[in-house]
């Protein structure tokens, strides 16, 4: 499969979106998302062009999922290859350190897309003001995106420090690739805590493939209710358009030199 990277998302973002990214490295570093104002002229396309943004999101969380699905399985082999043999075979642990990285690459994915979601969300609210009162009507008020995505990234790192406090560790504890790597050569000279440090990542494991499925939920219906918004939004400048046009052109001249107005208003 093939594999995402950060990268990914900043070009379709900028292709598609004309968005600015910040500094960053790896997944590591934020999403800077260009305000609607830069963009010029206010244009439904651009509204459209968000909610299509987040589509593509979503395909790239469901081949990440995939990928912590297939990761945990491998998790489950090497518990089992432990019970059986005491510990895991050097070139078998090398493997499960670099599985290690891509499941931080994970979580810092879905931090990363949690941010630029969540300003997708806020950039709409503040170029088409009429935004937030049409999905509170649309919703009866109980969608907030933006507190969805906080409360997605903040579970998953109590649930990380959770998983990483049996290993004397904390989240910010893996904050760079050579610093895990580091820590999993010190558990691994023992099989105690070769043990332990596959049981954490098995935990952690579990939880982002359960987190990534809310994270897609959350941006498909993100990107349904904008494309909705985006719908009715243009389909009453089309009303607008077609009211102005019988206004011109539906005029009725009567033979007898009076002027009548055959206007059929769309309301």
């Amino acid at each position: 499969m093939k594999e995402i990277t950060i990268s990914t998302i900043l070009a379709a973002a900028i292709m598609t979106t004309g968005l600015n990214a910040g500094s960053v490295g790896g997944f590591g570093g934020s999403l800077e998302v260009t305000q609607w104002s830069r963009f010029g002229a206010e244009t439904l396309d651009r509204a459209n062009a968000y909610a299509t943004q987040l589509r593509e999101y979503a395909t790239q969380i469901q081949q990440y999922q995939t990928q912590l699905e297939e990761w945990q399985r491998k998790l489950q082999g090497y518990q089992q290859m432990i019970s059986n043999i005491g510990s895991l075979p050097q070139n078998t642990y090398a493997e499960f350190m670099q599985g290690v990285l891509k499941m931080k690459e994970a979580m810092e994915f879905q931090d990363a897309l949690s941010m630029t979601a969540s300003s997708f969300d806020q950039d709409f609210k503040t170029k088409f003001g009429t935004y937030a009162d049409w999905l509170q009507k649309a919703s009866n008020g109980s969608l907030d995106f933006q507190s969805q995505y906080k409360q997605l990234t903040d579970t998953t790192r109590s649930t990380v420090n959770g998983a990483l406090k049996s290993l004397g560790l904390q989240f910010k504890d893996l904050q760079s690739d050579e610093d895990v790597v580091n820590k999993l050569r010190q558990l691994s000279t023992t099989a105690n805590g070769e043990e332990a440090a596959i049981a954490a990542a098995n935990q952690i494991a579990l939880h982002q493939i359960s987190t990534l499925k809310r994270l897609n939920q959350t941006i498909l219906t993100q990107a349904n209710m904008q494309g909705e918004f985006y719908a009715a939004q243009n389909t009453k400048e089309e009303l607008q358009q077609a009211q102005q046009k019988a206004f011109r052109d539906k005029a009725d001249f009567s033979t007898g030199g009076n002027y009548k107005k055959n206007t059929r208003y769309i309301r």
